[in-house]
């Protein structure tokens, strides 16, 4: 197993908007188990409880990571919640799933979304275009502002 640190997370919901969530520090594993697997560990604000534990009743669901350097492009996973442990006003999240082939899968998420929206021709590219690029080019807050 290989350990990393986690700088960027953020969830994306199932019209593809991304929420970023603020931690306080947080890990990544990549188990090596031949299958893509990793573990997602976030140590964030308990004021987030709630929306994990409505995550952890969902079977998965997609995350972006940022792993090592704010400046790295966000990963796509599809995880489940495993644990939520409370500690002193803070909760710690332990996440398993697997790191998703950027370009092909998350082409075709963005365009499913779109399509289940209804919008077609240009309104239909213009849109996926946009998504795109913001997913793509999508860093850690405290990069934006430089």
């Amino acid at each position: 197993m290989k350990t990393f640190k986690l700088v960027g997370l953020s969830v994306i919901d199932d019209d593809m908007h991304r929420q970023d969530i603020p931690f306080i520090d947080g890990l990544i594993i990549n188990k090596e188990d031949g299958q893509n697997r990793w573990l997602v560990e976030a140590y964030l604000d308990d004021d987030y409880e709630p929306m994990f534990v409505s995550l952890q009743r969902r079977p998965e669901f997609q995350l972006q990571v940022t792993i090592t350097h704010t400046s790295n492009d966000p990963a796509n996973m599809l995880v489940a919640v495993r644990s939520i442990t409370k500690m002193n006003g803070h909760i710690s999240v332990l996440m398993e799933g697997l790191m998703i082939p950027r370009r092909t899968h998350l082409a075709e998420v963005v365009l499913a979304g779109l399509v289940k929206k209804g919008l077609q021709g240009e309104a239909l590219l213009k849109e996926f275009r946009q998504q795109m690029h913001e997913r793509i080019d999508a860093k850690a807050p405290q990069e934006r502002k430089r």
